[in-house]
């Protein structure tokens, strides 16, 4: 077997881990424990598309960087990244043995097909756009769309075509064929159809992410991913309004039909193919599907509950608490890192498609007042979800990160 140093182990698990979309104020934590745990004093400085890692110790000095980019959430890969931590912590694995574990894991397929993975991207977009609200006309058109959309995104993503290029270009389409089915049907509504069908590429979770990492002091990497999601974000509704444009200027676009409130029943058929199309699109292991099931139910449900009670902003917020305290108890009991649950908990509660809504209302129907007002609420629902992961760990801390810090201390 390769002999491998210590370092390299560090610096590529530290990679590994950031590829997967792990946060700033978990990684650099855990990535010092593990560098710990093999001897090493080192201290981490990621953000979205560079890791700082710097050695202090007998046997190197020095700081090492690492260009990373931003990945997509790879829960499957996360999880075992996580077990491998645990292993070399807990169990003394040693450098060799850590990196071959790691070397397969980074070569294991996802475990879903491409087929699977676009019609999670048609079969979101249909429940979507039940639980915002849309008629039988935009559920339907929300799915086709939402087929074609995963279609371009994997296709596109095969041809290593740039993320912000891919965003333009699904915008652009999805948004001209929504205009022409509402020109042929105008029961339609051009604004639902649309945030359904891209919905998956909304960055509402990277931004509450970001707000997250911002209130836990983590300002480079914060600031840094909350203008990548804004970014993302003007970079589609771009294309949707280059989309809107092209079919306006060839036949005037009907008046959108007015939404409907969503019924708790079809609320309530429609969340379970929800969370199993998100597990099919955060690449989850199969035997972690169930708690991520969970997690989504626990999620909205809660949300729904409290909605009937208190504000829409106190309700996300008692949601966040809820759904926080489930996730780290259970997976502290599992042995699991809490992103396998709180990540789809969070999904149905994050504000990407209100900002989405905010902006397009400015760009399509020069509505400044209104589209401000909606940023606004997007904010704001930011930092209700994070204020409520704050609560959470102060309530029930992470488990697994409460043990990992008493060995290193023991240590």
């Amino acid at each position: 077997m390769t002999e491998i140093s210590s370092e390299t182990l560090i610096l590529e698990l530290a990679r590994s881990l950031h590829a997967c979309g792990s946060p700033a104020y978990e990684l650099d934590l855990r990535m010092e424990q593990v560098a710990a745990s093999l001897g090493r004093s080192a201290t981490f400085f990621s953000t979205p598309t560079a890791l700082f890692v710097t050695f202090d110790d007998d046997v190197d000095q020095g700081t090492r960087l690492v260009r990373v980019f931003p990945g997509d959430t790879n829960l499957r890969r996360y999880a075992e990244l996580f077990e491998l931590q645990a292993a070399i912590q807990n169990e003394g694995l040693q450098p060799p043995e850590a990196w071959q574990r790691l070397q397969q894991i980074n070569a294991t397929p996802d475990g879903y097909d491409k087929t699977v993975e676009i019609a999670a991207y048609g079969i979101v977009g249909a429940c979507v756009a039940v639980l915002v609200g849309g008629n039988t006309v935009v559920i339907a058109a929300s799915g086709a769309i939402g087929l074609i959309v995963g279609s371009l995104v994997v296709g596109l993503a095969a041809m290593r075509l740039q993320l912000h290029l891919i965003n333009v270009i699904a915008g652009f389409v999805a948004s001209a064929m929504a205009c022409l089915i509402q020109v042929l049907v105008p029961a339609s509504n051009f604004e639902l159809t649309v945030l359904s069908s891209l919905i998956v590429l909304v960055p509402g979770l990277h931004l509450t992410i970001s707000i997250n990492e911002l209130a836990t002091q983590n300002l480079a990497s914060g600031s840094a991913r909350v203008a990548g999601a804004i970014t993302t974000l003007l970079t589609m509704i771009f294309g949707v309004y280059m989309g809107h444009g092209i079919v306006a200027a060839f036949h005037a676009v009907p008046t959108s039909a007015a939404p409907m409130t969503p019924t708790l029943l079809a609320s309530a058929v429609v969340i379970v193919p929800t969370g199993l199309c998100f597990a099919v699109l955060f690449r989850t292991r199969y035997r972690d599907v169930p708690w991520l099931l969970l997690a989504t139910i626990v999620g909205f449900g809660t949300l729904r509950l409290a909605a009937e009670f208190v504000s829409s902003f106190a309700a996300v917020w008692i949601a966040s608490v809820v759904a926080g305290i489930v996730s780290h108890v259970i997976t502290g009991r599992l042995r699991l890192p809490s992103a396998v649950m709180l990540m789809p908990a969070l999904i149905l509660l994050v504000p990407g498609s209100i900002g989405f809504s905010g902006i397009a209302q400015i760009m399509l129907r020069d509505d400044l007042p209104g589209g401000i007002r909606l940023v606004a609420t997007m904010m704001l629902t930011s930092v209700a979800i994070v204020a409520g992961l704050l609560l959470t760990d102060a309530l029930a801390p992470n488990q697994n990160l409460a043990k990992e810090t008493t060995i290193r201390d023991a240590s």
